[in-house]
């Protein structure tokens, strides 16, 4: 879609029908550009989440729905610091409830996507970081909330700068269309991504890595789309996040150069023209687009607000990704390859 308004006249740009795109992408750098500048703890996850309500297809929450996806947000980040305060120390019931509990998330069709998201990410980082500490886990599942809070807020403020119009409507369509799905496709998907997690959850319970949180948080939450069961889209994802890291890459080095305010904004806007256009376009695997700059975002916001080493932490963060990108989609392949066997032994 941008594609072609890049090169088309100013004066002959029909500006109402890229609405999706300038809200997706400028919003996405406005919320980047104000969780800078506030730096509070955790802050380069705002962005990542706020995403979500600007995606293709999202719609504006208002008062109502947004305070209660506080709420319920709220409620998830408690209840996961209760049970892992309860259960952490005893794998044998630990292990099977926190199984359980993803299975559910995954299952689950009725939340929105943006809560879904949160509700894993919830799940997983306060359980694991509170292998060290469950102090650590009560600060994390604070700051998830004011994070959450932060996201909804500025997110519909981008709405309102950008409102909706009849250019969502062709995105609002195929969000529909992706939620009919029968419940056994959808049981027999949640059962193939905790299958594709589990030795990982295992691996980090076992061996105490909440240093490596960002890898099995990337796996559960790439996890969560079933497209990935397609080898060509997992090609594609695998594709789109180095991107997104290298992006991130060059935008550090840039960054290291000129350490401006205004400067990262532009590459971020930038960044951001490139990786929107091929979102919102009508390409079967245009939705990849989003994930890559996730994780240019995730990548950029964590090594500026970085106190130490930040050259050195941009690297790791996408060594980071690049693992549990590549393992999520090995994973998947390999788990379809012997799916289809036993199927045909059957026959």
């Amino acid at each position: 879609m941008f594609d072609k308004v890049l090169k088309t006249p100013l004066f002959s740009i029909e500006w109402r029908a890229n609405i999706p795109v300038l809200r997706y992408v400028f919003g996405s750098c406005f919320i980047l550009g104000v969780t800078s500048l506030l730096n509070y703890d955790l802050a380069y996850l705002t962005p990542v989440l706020a995403l979500g309500y600007m995606a293709p297809g999202a719609k504006p929450l208002g008062f109502k729905k947004g305070g209660g996806f506080i709420l319920f947000l709220t409620l998830i980040t408690g209840l996961t610091v209760i049970f892992t305060e309860m259960f952490l120390a005893y794998a044998m019931v630990f292990m099977p409830l926190l199984i359980l509990a993803l299975l559910w998330l995954y299952y689950a069709d009725k939340l929105p996507m943006t809560v879904k998201l949160f509700s894993l990410v919830s799940l997983i980082i306060i359980t694991f970081v509170s292998i060290d500490s469950g102090a650590i886990g009560s600060y994390v599942a604070s700051k998830l909330v004011l994070n959450a809070f932060m996201a909804v807020l500025l997110s519909q403020i981008v709405f309102w700068v950008f409102p909706i119009c009849e250019a969502d409507l062709p995105f609002e369509k195929k969000q529909d269309e992706v939620k009919k799905q029968s419940e056994n496709k959808k049981f027999r998907y949640a059962l193939n991504t905790i299958i594709i997690i589990l030795p990982v959850l295992l691996l980090f319970y076992m061996f105490k890595l909440s240093s490596s949180i960002l890898i099995l948080t990337f796996i559960a939450i790439l996890s969560i789309s079933p497209a990935l069961s397609n080898p060509k889209v997992g090609l594609v994802m695998i594709v789109a996040n180095i991107m997104g890291g290298i992006f991130a890459i060059i935008a550090y080095n840039l960054l290291v150069i000129v350490p401006n305010f205004i400067f990262m904004m532009l590459v971020a806007l930038s960044v951001g023209l490139f990786f929107g256009s091929r979102l919102f376009s009508d390409h079967k695997l245009a939705g990849i687009f989003g994930t890559g700059f996730s994780t240019f975002l995730l990548i950029l916001g964590s090594v500026t607000a970085s106190d130490a080493e930040a050259g050195g932490e941009v690297w790791n963060r996408v060594i980071q990704i690049g693992m549990a990108v590549i393992y999520v989609v090995t994973a998947f392949g390999i788990l379809n390859k012997i799916q289809q066997i036993i199927k045909h032994k059957e026959i």
